[in-house]
């Protein structure tokens, strides 16, 4: 017996069989790509799998109102707003934070005003004292109340004593 190229005969035969073996995976992805889009329709969007997670009404109603908000600031084109948005802010974090300011109640709003009040007048005397450094605390009040209340009626609150201030 010669050993030497495959015949003819037994390569047709070969080729049978391997195009007999990949019609029968392909058929078999056919089928199980028919039960995967069964399966999905099925189930619809949500997907298959339920969450086994349980929540308190009030969170599941925050967790809606922040999906909302980020829902309509992924519609919103620009982040510009009436009263305009800083310029490193995200839509995204706007649209969370106006939610979140909606949800407030208005004791908490009230408190949240008077928090920034007084960062506002933290930060003003920081910068009297930065600008006045060897000045003592009363000329540096007087100098508060004139930026807040202006000059002449500083004067008359403090009665004219710091009128070379």
């Amino acid at each position: 017996m010669r050993l030497g190229p495959i015949d003819r005969h037994s390569y047709h035969g070969l080729a049978y069989s391997l195009g007999d073996t990949v019609l029968s995976i392909v058929s078999g992805l056919c089928l199980c790509m028919s039960n995967v889009r069964a399966y999905l329709a099925r189930i619809g969007r949500r997907g298959g799998i339920k969450s086994r997670r349980t929540l308190e009404p009030d969170v599941a109603r925050r967790m809606v109102e922040i999906r909302e908000a980020r829902r309509v600031a992924r519609r919103a084109n620009t982040a510009t707003r009436p009263g305009g948005a800083p310029a490193d802010t995200s839509v995204t974090a706007l649209a969370v934070h106006d939610a979140l300011l909606r949800r407030a109640s208005p004791a908490e709003k009230l408190a949240q005003v008077a928090r920034l009040s007084r960062m506002v007048d933290q930060l003003s005397v920081a910068g009297l004292r930065q600008r006045h450094p060897t000045t003592d605390d009363e000329m540096i009040a007087y100098r508060r109340a004139e930026l807040r209340l202006g000059r002449e009626l500083a004067a008359r609150v403090y009665g004219g004593r710091h009128d070379a201030a």
